[in-house]
């Protein structure tokens, strides 16, 4: 009997050991989400081969080069030193200034997406895009004032030629 049931037992261990779960000895990250893309493809933009701990010439400071008053203005009470070690700081200051961009420019978002102006298709992903590089009122200005040829910053970057590169890109609202 006794050795019945130490065979019992070996076929149900042996089995079990079949049916355990594999865990791959790497971690496997998910996909990005749309609004990691945006914010990713804005660094590439503002800090190609730079990161998190950038100053350029300007003053303009970290992974998406923000000046610091708009980090201020967006509530953030932080050093510049603070605001330069720590990324995920960077990306909130990231994510909250698109929601207000989002919110100041709902109505630009909606009477021009998919519509082209001055070349450049819009999106609603261009349209932050080009209100991250030239705040609300220069997007605003690029839209609406047909003679206004739109911001070039002091490297020669146009609000044009930013804009596009996200007339293709799909984000997703992100104030529900």
């Amino acid at each position: 009997m006794r050795q019945i049931i130490a065979l019992l037992l070996v076929v149900i261990l042996v089995a079990n050991s079949k049916l355990k779960t594999h865990i791959p000895n790497r971690v496997i990250l998910s996909e990005p989400t749309p609004v990691e893309q945006f914010m990713d493809k804005i660094a590439e933009i503002e800090t190609p081969g730079g990161g998190y701990q950038t100053v350029n010439k300007y003053g303009m400071m970290g992974r998406y080069q923000f000046s610091p008053s708009t980090v201020r203005v967006l509530g953030y009470k932080i050093t510049k030193s603070e605001f330069l070690r720590n990324p995920e700081i960077q990306d909130s200051v990231m994510v909250a200034y698109i929601r207000e961009n989002e919110k100041l420019l709902q109505h630009l978002i909606r009477r021009y997406n998919g519509k082209v102006v001055k070349g450049v298709k819009i999106t609603r992903a261009s349209i932050l895009a080009g209100a991250h590089f030239a705040g609300a009122n220069g997007v605003t200005q690029f839209l609406v004032n047909e003679s206004h040829t739109g911001t070039v910053d002091a490297f020669g970057t146009s609000i044009k030629k930013y804009m596009s590169y996200f007339s293709n890109f799909h984000l997703p609202p992100l104030n529900s």
